[in-house]
């Protein structure tokens, strides 16, 4: 019994193996990463995750290395799923509004606290260790507020 057992678990990974997975999208922490599975997932487009536990567990290393969060579809929906989180593939193509004054004069930056943001950079490469979570913001332009 045992040994068809296996011969049915062989069969079916045999089978299982003739489609390819590719890598769609690396996120920089789990609440994204579950946020865009979840959204292909309502769609159709079954995904996996991997390295959700080094992530969690040295967030420093976040993109570092290829680390961070991988999302993988299957090969044949992955033009499908790059088209529904196209916003997060592609963000500059994707046009924010300020909500505080209506702009469209969004840029990507350092936001507040530019100064101690470049001596963190500065001490991380001085002391040769990693930057830590230093990521840029998008700010408005005209009313200087930094966009969440």
């Amino acid at each position: 019994m045992n040994d068809y057992y296996f011969l049915k678990i062989k069969k079916n990974m045999v089978a299982t193996n003739k489609t390819k997975t590719i890598c769609l999208i690396t996120c920089e922490n789990i609440t994204e990463a579950y946020f865009i599975k979840d959204r292909l997932n309502n769609e159709g487009v079954e995904c996996f995750l991997t390295n959700q536990n080094f992530t969690n567990l040295m967030p420093v290393y976040n993109n570092m290395l290829g680390s961070g969060i991988q999302i993988f579809v299957m090969d044949s929906d992955y033009e499908k799923s790059r088209e529904l989180i196209k916003d997060k593939l592609d963000p500059e193509k994707v046009e924010l509004i300020c909500p505080n004054c209506g702009s469209n004069q969004i840029s990507l930056g350092l936001g507040k606290h530019k100064i101690l943001k470049a001596f963190n950079i500065f001490l991380a490469i001085l002391i040769l260790i990693p930057l830590g979570n230093i990521k840029p913001k998008y700010f408005c332009n005209k009313c200087k507020k930094e966009i969440e």
